[in-house]
């Protein structure tokens, strides 16, 4: 069935009771389909106006995270469409510093579903070290794989400052501006960017980084606008995922081709590419599973008793974001919070809450499960 706002008021009312009762202090939802906006809104605590703070809304901007992965990667994949970058080539044809004898066979492919052996850069040393994107780019390009590639599945965001230097040198534009002009403007996604300061939004602190006073956050900003990571550094809004998400629902002819790609394209990046290679959960490495995986995008409903079609896919962000996506049931539900590894319960309870709305029948399990992904931040 097709949503009405109307019929999404027990999900917003158990946002509201999940804020009340103390499981998160800040969450942000929007629910989408195939033609834009269904409804949105925020709550918590951290909403709330206080003196000397800026006001928190549905409108501000909330640190995407890794959810920027998909985002630029549906960027990244309209040179495979123009025929500029082939997905089964050896990286090394683009980026020449990256062919030793051990690295040959890793492909573009791999880089996207993380089956690639590129290990990804310690948090511990980012937070230490404060590294320049130069630095983590080289860090990527260097280090020796963790398996042979296509073995395993690991996910690793360093893979993005590869698919971001690959990206630069057959465009010509850096991953920022590359990802503004192929995709976020096209779409309309004014609010979406690795630089936060020049739009008139409140811009959402994030708690749990250690940056909890104004010098800090300050600081941590630069930091992070500095890397424009296109693994995770992106800043956006409830209106721009869910525009982002109904676009590959609905993707529209723009003279000679598709925006933001080819229906048969975004139905290749949801197919599955990892094929249940070996993968341990990111928040539990020792979990060893058969793991499901798309180009950028996870496979919840493939590695999960969840509720969603088999075509489902989504991503998740450190900040408590996720994007998720049900092209059968032309959904499109965008949760943030300001919170790093926070707990996922409401976001569970909104998601499960938006399927019951839709008239699904939830399994018993489904019910109780919070693990909609093994894989993603």
């Amino acid at each position: 069935m097709r949503l009405t706002a109307e019929a999404l008021d027990g999900v917003f009312e158990g946002l509201a009771r999940d804020a009340a009762e103390g499981r998160t202090a800040l969450s942000a939802l929007a629910i989408g389909d195939d033609r834009g906006l269904v409804r949105k809104g925020v709550a918590g605590s951290d909403a709330l106006p206080r003196r000397g703070r800026p006001s928190i809304d549905a409108d501000s901007l909330f640190f995407l995270a890794s959810v920027t992965k998909p985002i630029f990667a549906t960027a990244f994949m309209q040179l495979v469409e123009d025929g500029r970058v082939e997905l089964d080539a050896p990286v090394a044809r683009w980026l020449p510093e990256f062919d030793t004898p051990e690295k040959r066979a890793v492909t573009v492919r791999h880089l996207l579903s993380h089956t690639s052996g590129v290990p990804d850069a310690l948090p511990e040393v980012i937070r230490r070290e404060r590294p320049s994107a130069a630095r983590l780019t080289r860090l990527a390009l260097q280090a020796p794989l963790d398996f042979e590639p296509g073995s395993r599945w690991q996910y690793s965001s360093s893979t993005f400052y590869l698919l971001g230097l690959i990206a630069e040198r057959v465009s010509g534009m850096a991953a920022g501006p590359f990802l503004k002009q192929r995709l976020l403007d096209p779409l309309g996604m004014r609010d979406t960017a690795f630089d936060p300061r020049r739009r008139r939004r409140t811009i959402v602190p994030v708690h749990g980084v250690g940056a909890d006073n104004a010098i800090k956050r300050w600081f941590l900003l630069r930091f992070v606008v500095a890397l424009a990571h296109p693994g995770g550094g992106l800043w956006g809004t409830l209106d721009d995922l869910v525009r982002f998400g109904s676009s590959l629902l609905a993707p529209r002819r723009v003279g000679q081709r598709w925006m933001p790609l080819a229906p048969e394209t975004i139905e290749l990046m949801g197919s599955d590419h990892a094929g249940g290679v070996p993968g341990a959960s990111s928040t539990t490495e020792d979990d060893v599973r058969p793991v499901r995986h798309g180009l950028a995008w996870g496979k919840p409903t493939l590695n999960a008793e969840v509720p969603g079609s088999p075509r489902v896919i989504d991503h998740g962000g450190a900040t408590g974001t996720r994007l998720w996506i049900d092209p059968d049931a032309r959904l499109v539900f965008v949760y943030f919070t300001n919170q790093w590894a926070g707990q996922r319960e409401p976001e569970f309870n909104a998601l499960y809450g938006v399927y019951r709305a839709m008239g699904v029948s939830l399994p018993e399990r489904a019910e109780r499960s919070t693990d909609v992904r093994p894989v993603g931040a």
